[in-house]
């Protein structure tokens, strides 16, 4: 019996040939249910009645072998208490139909003589099978299980009853009804993976295989073929580690889903290790397994599979002995969540499309890394990062996520050396607040100049970053920076973009903690607008990592990163009212912070105005030049502020102030 409950197989040729399903206790005959149950209930055990009451309407052979078949999986189940020797086991065809219970030998049994009545030629193969308690490489002694071979239009084929009713879970002593359809006339090449018949004619292969070669096959479940599955390394179920580690690789004709079990075998003794000692990789077309053994000595390694996109258990697929003399110096991985590394298949389903790096351990020589995600449909991104060292707080400040509409974009700062993951979970950019969920992992290792402390990224960084769907939903376009992070040059720079749509815009400028100013830092942009153009010119205090935050509307559309290497301080910008969001460009001066006792010359271009004003100690009127500019000089005397002010109209009574500069206080 086997120890694992496998899915529908994928041998039904013949079936589908003859035009029959294959869903259980429906497929190839005519008896029903119900007709089953009254035999049951009316306690009828004989082999004859039995026979001729589930053939009931059949047609043909391939009918009535159908009709067996689901009859011995519908009403006989693995007699585990008579296999332990609790009880006495149960043999005979009377015994195995009277009980409803038979170890391998009452299902072969019975199988034979229910084709014996039923007019198919039908024989009883005993061999050896790797079942219960079958171990990867293990030597094969004897016979220890029994199946049947039938003669169907003159071509003999191979079926299994015992394993086709179910599995057997023995650490609890319970079988579980379970139909696998896959051991119903199987293809004698997958069929001598796990039975190996005393006599060879019933292998029923053009080239025989002799025991060695079986010890060596590697045991492949239904779930394996029902996947589509090839295996390409190793072709045998044991092998050995080279330079400390070893690899497992598939094949795949359609996605799917892998997960992995990696054990240290002391004797009867199994302890699983952590996955972090396997590195999975899956592609569309592959999948491979590198496994790094902690210690030297002999470990179980086992694979699990399903369906891509499909929810539920892995089923089991395969099992591998690995032996290692002597294990790598290796750093332990971190716990991957979505278990394989790269883009996994899931995530191909989810919108992403390719990517530069594929599973394998991404070295980096400093602590700074892009990674870009090509997309198949605009998505929604949140990228995470972790490291044995590092918390959850700083994590938040080690990554910023940029989502455009072909491609996603995330910046990792490392300021650890060592193995990192980079997580990234999805979610379509239509589906309004869904949940973002897991498309692709990364294994980072930082082997040298990480980043210091305090140079990560500003805290509170939302999934907004750079330029993305959120600003070009807004309409504006043409962004000077495309990117998140900018870097100011003598703690400066401007970005500038197309305002189309002619949106609010506001900007706000954050930092963690600013040391040098006393003045707030909103003071330390200033947005010009000239016509659609729109320019965010930063002047900043002090060196570190800022947060500029866009808004339009009052909606936040995005965030940049400014970093600031430079030591010079740089004066705070004029301090605007909301009336300059209306319109207009300051050409001088720049500096919010102006001499006492000095003249100042004022150029600004402000659209749709009557008049402009500068206030200081006394009022001066600006001319319109031939550049459409306002212009004029102010005497800013012992004032403690300079205004910019404007009419609207000419019956304007009252003058609205765009924005203020600050009159250093004389010096003694």
């Amino acid at each position: 019996m086997r120890t694992h409950a496998y899915p529908t197989g994928l041998v039904e040729r013949s079936l589908a040939n003859m035009g029959h399903g294959k869903s259980h206790g429906t497929a190839g005959h005519s008896t029903s249910p119900v007709r089953r149950l009254l035999l049951k209930r009316k306690k009828i055990y004989s082999v004859e009645t039995i026979a001729q009451t589930i053939i009931n309407g059949t047609t043909n052979d391939l009918e009535r072998l159908r009709a067996v078949w689901i009859w011995l999986c519908d009403n006989i189940e693995y007699d585990v208490e008579g296999f332990l020797g609790v009880t006495k086991k149960l043999y005979s065809p009377d015994d195995v139909i009277r009980t409803g219970k038979a170890v391998c030998s009452g299902y072969a049994g019975v199988c034979l003589q229910l084709c014996n009545v039923v007019g198919i030629e039908c024989r009883e193969v005993n061999g050896y099978g790797k079942g219960v308690g079958y171990e990867p490489g293990q030597k094969c002694q004897g016979t220890n299980h029994a199946w049947n071979a039938v003669n169907l239009e003159g071509h003999w084929h191979l079926l299994d009853s015992c394993w086709g009713a179910g599995n057997c879970d023995m650490s609890q002593r319970v079988f579980n009804k379970c139909y696998n359809e896959f051991y119903f006339l199987t293809d004698p090449e997958e069929f001598i993976n796990d039975h190996y018949p005393a006599e060879e004619k019933w292998q029923l292969l053009e080239r025989p295989v002799n025991l060695k070669e079986f010890e060596k096959k590697v045991t492949k479940s239904a779930q394996f073929y029902r996947l589509g599955l090839t295996l390409i390394h190793p072709k045998q179920c044991s092998l050995d580690t080279e330079n400390g580690e070893a690899t497992i690789s598939m094949g795949l004709s359609e996605p799917a889903n892998f997960t992995y079990t990696i054990s240290q075998c002391n004797g009867s003794k199994k302890t699983e290790l952590s996955k972090s000692r396997g590195l999975l990789t899956i592609t569309k077309s592959s999948m491979k397994l590198r496994v790094i053994p902690p210690t030297a000595g002999s470990f179980e390694v086992e694979l699990f599979a399903r369906a891509a996109g499909v929810t539920g258990s892995y089923s089991h697929l395969c099992s591998f002995l690995l032996k290692c003399a002597k294990p790598k110096p290796f750093e332990d991985l971190p716990e991957n969540p979505s278990l394989c590394w790269g883009i996994s298949p899931d995530g191909y389903a989810r919108g992403l499309r390719s990517c530069e790096y594929g599973g394998e351990v991404i070295e980096l020589r400093s602590g700074r890394f892009e990674l870009v995600l090509q997309t198949a449909r605009p998505l929604r991104v949140i990228c995470s990062l972790s490291h044995k060292d590092l918390d959850g707080t700083l994590a938040t400040r080690c990554v910023a996520s940029q989502a455009e509409a072909e491609k996603l974009t995330c910046s990792v700062l490392c300021p650890y050396t060592g193995y990192y993951t980079l997580s990234v979970y999805v979610r379509d950019y239509e589906s309004g607040n869904g949940n973002h969920e897991s498309a692709a992992s990364f294994l980072l290792h930082c082997t040298s100049n990480p980043v210091n402390l305090n140079e990560l990224f500003p805290p509170d960084l939302s999934n907004k970053c750079g330029p993305g769907l959120t600003t070009t939903e807004a309409g504006l376009s043409q962004f000077s920076h495309t990117g998140a992070i900018v870097t100011a040059q003598q703690g400066k720079c401007n970005i500038t973009f197309q305002n189309q749509q002619d949106i609010s815009l506001h900007a706000v400028l954050s930092k963690e903690q600013c040391k040098l100013s006393t003045y707030p830092l909103s003071r330390y942009s200033f947005v010009n607008y000239d016509g659609s153009m729109v320019t965010i010119s930063i002047a900043l205090p002090e060196p570190g990592s800022y947060l500029l935050r866009l808004f339009g509307n009052s909606t936040h559309l995005c965030d940049f990163i400014i970093q600031n290497s430079s030591d010079i301080s740089c004066p705070p910008f004029p301090c605007t009212y909301s009336s300059w969001e209306k319109g207009g460009v300051l050409l001088e001066p720049q500096s919010g912070l102006l001499e006492p006792l000095s003249w100042v010359r004022i150029r600004v271009k402000v659209a749709g105005v009557y008049s402009v004003h500068a206030k200081a100690e006394e009022t001066v009127d600006l001319e319109l030049n031939n550049r459409k500019e306002w212009e004029g000089k102010v005497f800013t005397g012992k004032a403690a502020q300079v205004q910019l002010m404007v009419r609207e109209n000419e019956n304007s009574v009252q003058r609205m102030v765009l924005m203020y500069f600050d009159v250093l206080k004389p010096q003694k």
